[in-house]
């Protein structure tokens, strides 16, 4: 018999959240539902950005430069979809500062539109705090977690080690040296048996307990 439901499961969208940047034809504009920026240092390689893992790292071995970037869940106006908004470490001091200013990114209301109007243009980013009296914002979806989503990395491999001191923001850091996945938390065999050993023992299907 089907399970009716008038709502989906909470958690089942996330992994259609999108990663975006900022457009060379129009300005961005949207809302910051991230409490702080999250950050990594990457590499561009095979026509895609990937974390750096750093010590052992190969495009690093290969003399492949790094950049930082920076991630916020954000909600786009109008349409209030939910993406992961990507920038350059020059474009997030923006919301770096505004954190400083007021302890948080969430709730700014953002606009980010290239200069020149290239894919590559220069981004120019204004952040100021948007009336919450008017707008409801919906949860912040875990980035690092959808990072790890996007680059294939299991999530139990990704830590955050110190924030850098350039730009000071949390940062993702890929130990491949971890298990992929977690071990289950069984109980062990000796509690397991003083569990049983608390039990009455019974020899008769009336429950009668067993005499020594």
């Amino acid at each position: 018999m089907p399970n009716w439901n008038t709502t989906p499961p909470e958690g089942s969208g996330a992994s259609g959240i999108r990663l975006i940047r900022t457009p060379p034809a129009h300005a961005l504009c949207g809302h910051v539902l991230s409490e702080a920026l999250t950050g990594c240092t990457t590499h561009f390689v095979g026509n895609r950005t990937i974390p750096c893992e750093s010590p052992k790292c190969d495009p690093c071995d290969s003399g492949i430069p790094w950049r930082w970037k920076g991630y916020l869940a954000v909600s786009i106006a109008p349409t209030a979809e939910i993406v992961l908004f990507e920038m350059t470490a020059i474009a997030a001091k923006v919301f770096q500062e505004y954190h400083e200013r007021y302890g948080t990114t969430r709730g700014a209301a953002f606009k980010a539109q290239r200069i020149n109007g290239r894919h590559n243009g220069r981004v120019l980013i204004q952040a100021k705090p948007a009336d919450l009296a008017k707008i409801q914002l919906p949860p912040a979806p875990n980035v690092q977690k959808l990072l790890c989503h996007i680059w294939n990395i299991p999530e139990h491999q990704a830590t955050s080690p110190p924030a850098m001191t350039r730009p000071p923001a949390k940062d993702i850091k890929i130990d491949r040296s971890k298990p992929e996945l977690l071990p289950f938390n069984r109980t062990p065999i000796a509690a397991q048996t003083d569990f049983l050993a608390a039990i009455p023992q019974t020899d008769s299907p009336n429950g009668d307990r067993k005499t020594k």
